[in-house]
């Protein structure tokens, strides 16, 4: 992997994120992604397929402004293990993804998480 064009994971991770990331506790991966649920004012089905919660996603972001639910945080792509959060509750996708506060924030959990996923360090 050291001959791959774009460096090795560790360097290709922190290329994506702007700075040094620290692989996942759970299984060693760089594969990370931002996840920030957003509200459904309507519930979902029972019979719940792709076309539906593609439409669900749709209708929630129709109004321009799409609000959030719960928290935003670094997840592994390859294990589904979840980082420390932070609360974005109320706040829309398009004003969260644009706060670079909450970008920093959440990498200075995922970098300071132990390797059973819980906080190591305060700022």
């Amino acid at each position: 992997m050291a001959n791959h064009p774009l460096g090795t994971p560790a360097e290709r991770c922190a290329w994506v994120f702007g700075q040094p990331m620290e692989p996942c506790p759970k299984c060693g991966s760089y594969k990370l992604t931002y996840q920030t649920p957003i509200k459904l004012d309507e519930p979902l089905p029972d019979d719940l397929d792709a076309k539906k919660l593609l439409g669900a996603w749709a209708r929630a972001r129709s109004g321009g402004a799409t609000p959030l639910e719960g928290t935003s945080y670094l997840m592994c792509k390859d294990c589904w293990h979840k980082g420390p959060s932070v609360d974005v509750s109320g706040r829309t996708s398009e004003d969260v993804g644009r706060d670079p506060a909450v970008a920093t924030e959440i990498k200075r959990l995922w970098n300071a998480q132990g390797h059973n996923g819980e906080i190591t360090c305060e700022r």
